[in-house]
């Protein structure tokens, strides 16, 4: 079986939201053994959602689309799609009650305007939002199997896994295509997508199951593993050779698996050593502590950080050397050693980060440019760093960053090195 899912709303055509539905259902109908063969945007048009509709019913097994069922002017979904079918918008009482049940549960009167949320074009199932007041609906639109659901992306997932996943897993029992497609993703570091494609080599020929992608971000390499099988445990049979020989090629740049984070991984190491950690940021701004402190349970390992974006705070509060600063810069790799073996003195901790750069736009000269980065770690009387120009803007500028200090980091108290 394959599908379409379509995402509806001028906010995600103008860029002003980030689509999640799509990646999250994408995930649930492949594994089901759905096919998705496009995403889809479009915006708050009935016209345009009217002809995609009966376009895509004719070509796809299952259609599943997001958004445009609230109560606003905007939201035109219902209308084109009683469109597509040829009906009208009837009143669906039980949904009218719901709805008001919802405000009232609140201490609320519903507004006249919720009122269009109870109007379904004639033909439809109503799938019921226990969430919101949003509904959901099916219908068949030619060979499609379509389900229309909330943009909330709470809503639309309690109603997915409430009505949608069931319904889907009947049809494919009814048709008799049964199968599962399953992913792991294995995410590196420090090393290159081309040099990834290199070393993996025969590995991510796109003739193969499983099949292997690659995205990269911010320094970092996702390499996904997707097997189709009829079953799980088959699937991961087919999964679980390649994880191995991936580990076996590119070795320690591998950090982590499906859900880690890199500051999760390093969390874990520094948890398992009983080891500590104190940062000195500059460029960063306090960035690599958010990261470090995103995560429960990460006052195991992180004692303290300080935000010394000035010259005079890195003298002040860290007690770098004046002279230094004059003599090389802030942006050197003299003040990123002494940011870090003073950030490890003073927070009491077995490590300390230093970091000092210039992010952009501005603060460049000839012969330091936008994105120079020095990263300093620190550890007893030993220090290391390292000098980085990264590309991009000042975002990614200090993203970048911080997965670098990160990865120095994990790199140095991986067990073995």
């Amino acid at each position: 079986m394959n599908g379409i899912i379509i995402s509806i709303g001028d906010e995600l055509v103008f860029g002003q939201t980030v689509n999640t539905n799509a990646t999250w259902l994408s995930r649930e109908l492949a594994a089901l053994g759905i096919t998705v063969s496009e995403h889809i945007t479009l915006a708050d048009d009935v016209e345009a959602i009217k002809v995609y509709l009966q376009q895509v019913g004719q070509a796809r097994d299952v259609i599943l689309a997001t958004g445009g069922l609230g109560p606003t002017k905007d939201d035109l979904t219902r209308i084109a799609l009683a469109q597509v079918l040829g009906s009208a918008l009837r009143l669906h009482e039980p949904t009218l009650r719901q709805i008001k049940q919802f405000f009232e549960e609140r201490g609320r009167e519903m507004p006249d305007t919720n009122r269009i949320q109870a109007m379904i074009p004639t033909g439809c199932e109503v799938l019921e939002n226990k969430l919101g007041t949003a509904c959901g609906m099916q219908v068949q639109i030619g060979r499609a199997a379509a389900f229309f659901l909330p943009g909330v992306p709470q809503e639309m997932r309690d109603i997915f896994a409430g009505s949608v996943k069931n319904k889907l897993q009947q049809m494919i029992a009814f048709k008799g295509t049964n199968g599962v497609i399953m992913t792991r993703t294995l995410h590196t570091v420090g090393v290159g997508e081309s040099d990834i494609a290199e070393r993996l080599g025969r590995m991510m020929d796109r003739d193969r199951n499983p099949l292997i992608n690659s995205t990269a971000a911010q320094g970092i390499v996702s390499l996904r593993i997707n097997a189709r099988a009829k079953n799980e445990v088959e699937a991961l049979c087919l999964i679980e050779p390649a994880e191995r020989e991936i580990w076996r090629r590119l070795g320690s740049s591998v950090y982590g698996v499906d859900d880690e984070t890199l500051a999760q991984v390093v969390g874990q190491l520094l948890r398992e050593q009983h080891k500590t950690l104190a940062v000195a940021e500059s460029c960063t701004g306090g960035l690599l502590g958010k990261e470090l402190t995103d995560i429960a349970g990460s006052s195991d390992y992180f004692k303290c950080g300080w935000v010394v974006y000035s010259n005079q705070a890195k003298i002040d509060m860290l007690g770098v050397d004046a002279e230094t600063i004059t003599q090389y810069g802030a942006v050197s790799e003299q003040v990123a050693r002494h940011l870090a073996e003073r950030a490890r003195h003073l927070g009491q901790a077995d490590y300390g980060i230093g970091i000092t750069g210039i992010a952009g736009p501005t603060g460049a000269s000839e012969d330091k440019p936008v994105g120079l980065v020095y990263i300093a770690v620190a550890e007893g009387d030993n220090s290391s760093v390292k000098r980085h120009v990264f590309p991009g803007d000042r975002e990614m500028v200090r993203l970048r960053t911080v997965n670098m200090a990160l990865n120095m980091l994990r790199k140095k108290i991986l067990p073995g090195n």
